[in-house]
């Protein structure tokens, strides 16, 4: 059964921004990981009632994929206090 996945990422916990170098992080991050593709997507997210930039990495899998080592990494890399990891069994109907 084919799986979605979706990884919500906080922006800098100082700046509350996504800047250049931060994104460039995650990207590389994600290109280790996900070297078959990917879906970034940046937004507004709201943390304990504050406003912050985030990112949210879209994934769709065959399989059910084992990413708590690699979150747990990107995390401490980013010096998050977490990272938000959702997936879902999903119906793919290629066009």
């Amino acid at each position: 059964m084919p799986y979605k996945i979706e990884i919500f990422i906080g922006s800098d916990n100082n700046t509350r921004k996504i800047g250049k170098n931060y994104l460039e992080r995650i990207r590389k991050w994600a290109n280790k990981v996900f070297p078959n593709g990917y879906t970034l997507l940046r937004s507004k997210d709201f943390y304990n009632g504050v406003s912050e930039d985030s990112v949210i990495i879209s994934v769709l899998s065959d399989k059910d994929l084992v990413l708590e080592q690699d979150i747990k990494q990107l995390r401490n890399e980013l010096k998050q206090d977490s990272v938000l990891l959702a997936k879902y069994f999903v119906d793919l109907e290629v066009f």
